[in-house]
């Protein structure tokens, strides 16, 4: 990626944002008394912020590039793979989301051993583990190349600079800084994309001069080679990773109860839902006034291209911390849902078992700090090793890994037939067509278009996912199960269909969210007043105004039901 100055406001809110991440991993610190809070925010994350912080733990920089140069090059179906979203997310809420939250957990495989035994529960544990850490240096690595680029500093240091701020934010507050900075997150976000696509229409001279010589296919739901084996297979591994994965199945059982979960994972579709074409066209509006990037083979340029061509000074600022804050969204997320395995799934079960509350949660930070830095020495060993050709053969890779990691974890929660000989069976044959896929794939690749190997990509994926399902079904029906394991089985539904009895509502979290969002607002403010330009002034003033007005009324609203909470407890008290 080419080299780019910013502005004086544009640092200055980058270098805000940073800070304000860094106050919220403090100010959340105060909440963390025992693991629940730490791992899963004491089941008391309210619905909206569970739902905004599952939307954006999807995210990373990755994804505003690749979904960026899908669109320039190949118009509308890049729209189309991202609303499997939709459906994933709309899957969650009738059927998974209500399950997470009813299997009562802080860990996502913590459940595995009242469902099955210790053997399948370890296994499950440190099985999703390696790729994870990679995959998020991976992610960090991708965000570093945006920082540099735009800071003037080397990659290394970028690396350094956000795997920190991740790592201290995650590992003060837990979750619940997690889900406050994906609110800050989202607002970055949101403000980009609800700038640049109007932005990129008046540049491109109006809806109808913006499309005017878009190739014919531009507008088709699938384009190029995209085709409907292709969509198949990876609306099969959405679903499978919006449902199944670690850092999204905790927003789901952080909440307070099972209709709580599913209404984040109505939210989370919705959110998919309107943000796929807000944050696409831009880019396919883009063809237009930058004409030769597929030429220039820059396609994955065309987002922060088209970002320096039409936003004004300290909007660019935020379009940065926007990409960086959208992977440590991500990594965080991640982070924290690997630590909650490691500290209650490893180290409580296997090593202290009798440790306290105060320990676990001490050994939660210890761990959180470790898997930071793992990954942020994998993103190193990339920048320094030079093999940025790592990003696509990670995607691959994680693709193919997904069923037996998630299927089984899946189906414990809805199939009672499922047992523990089924779930072994099932990961096994996942793993031994993962790499079988994997090694076809690369062997081809050299002999065949790039058209048809995403048509083997979905082959793969929905290959993968039938051997999975097909081995779950053979250990469960063929092999047969013990009295012992069928009591047991028994034993956790009996547990897991009763109602989940709604947590109290959390108290503080309201002046947090509203400082927050007051700080956003600020920080776009004094870059107005930092920019030059009369027309930046202006939009920057007007959206710092409208953030702060909202944070205003969010704090006066927490103000009120705090002194209404006071009242209760203290006309409440005589009687207790």
């Amino acid at each position: 990626m080419n080299r780019f100055a910013l502005t004086l406001p544009d640092v200055l809110v980058i270098a805000g944002y940073f800070l304000v991440v860094i106050w919220i991993g403090l100010e959340c610190r105060g909440r963390i008394k025992a693991p629940g809070d730490y791992f899963a925010g004491g089941h008391q994350v309210p619905w909206w912020l569970a739902g905004i912080s599952h939307y954006m733990s999807t995210f990373s920089a990755l994804s505003f590039v690749m979904y960026a140069q899908l669109g320039y090059t190949w118009g509308w179906v890049s729209v189309t793979l991202f609303w499997v979203t939709v459906p994933a997310c709309i899957l969650g809420g009738l059927i998974f989301a209500g399950r997470w939250r009813q299997a009562r957990v802080i860990t996502p495989v913590e459940f595995l051993e009242r469902r099955f035994n210790n053997l399948i529960r370890q296994l499950f544990a440190w099985a999703g583990v390696p790729m994870k850490l990679f995959e998020d240096g991976l992610k960090l690595f991708a965000t570093s190349i945006f920082l540099a680029a735009s800071m003037g500093v080397s990659v290394k240091w970028a690396i350094i600079v956000s795997g920190a701020v991740t790592i201290f934010y995650t590992l003060l507050g837990g979750l619940w800084a997690l889900v406050v900075s994906d609110y800050v997150q989202f607002l970055m976000k949101m403000l980009a994309m609800l700038l640049l696509l109007p932005l990129a229409l008046w540049h491109a001279g109006g809806f109808r001069h913006a499309f005017a010589s878009a190739p014919p296919a531009f507008f088709h739901p699938l384009n190029g080679p995209y085709n409907w084996v292709y969509l198949l297979g990876f609306a099969v591994l959405i679903a499978m990773s919006y449902n199944g994965s670690w850092a999204l199945a905790q927003k789901y059982y952080s909440v307070r109860d099972t209709r709580d979960a599913s209404k984040a994972a109505y939210l989370s579709a919705a959110l998919n839902f309107i943000g796929a074409p807000i944050m696409i066209l831009p880019s396919m509006i883009g063809r237009g006034f930058l004409p030769d990037l597929i030429a220039q083979h820059r396609t994955a340029d065309a987002y922060v291209l088209l970002v320096l061509k039409v936003l004004p000074a300290g909007m660019v600022g935020v379009t940065i911390a926007a990409l960086l804050s959208a992977t440590m969204a991500t990594v965080s997320s991640d982070f924290n849902a690997i630590a909650s395995v490691l500290t209650q799934d490893v180290y409580h079960r296997l090593l202290r078992p009798k440790a306290d509350a105060r320990q676990l949660v001490r050994m939660g930070r210890i761990i959180t700090t470790i898997v930071g830095s793992i990954s942020v020495s994998c993103s190193l060993w990339i920048a320094f090793s030079g093999q940025q050709s790592l990003l696509e053969l990670m995607v691959t890779v994680a693709g193919v890994f997904l069923a037996p990691s998630y299927l089984p974890l899946l189906a414990a929660l809805i199939w009672r037939r499922l047992t523990w000989k089924g779930a072994l069976l099932g990961y096994c044959l996942g793993i031994a067509s993962g790499f079988t896929m994997l090694f076809l794939r690369f062997s081809l690749a050299h002999h065949h278009p790039d058209g048809w190997m995403r048509g083997f990509d979905g082959i793969s994926i929905l290959l993968n996912t039938g051997l999975t399902i097909f081995g779950m079904w053979a250990g469960s029906i063929l092999l047969h199960s013990t009295e012992s394991e069928q009591g047991r089985i028994e034993t956790f539904f009996q547990k897991f269909d009763q109602p989940v009895a709604r947590t109290a509502a959390s108290q503080g979290l309201g002046p947090a969210l509203a400082k927050t969002t007051i700080a956003v607002g600020g920080l776009l403010a004094a870059a107005a007043v930092l920019t030059p330009a009369l027309a930046a002034k202006v939009v920057d003033f007007a959206v710092a105004l409208t953030l702060i007005l909202i944070g205003v009324a969010m704090w006066v609203r927490a103000s009120r039901a705090g002194r209404l909470g006071e009242r209760g407890h203290g006309h409440a008290a005589p009687g207790s």
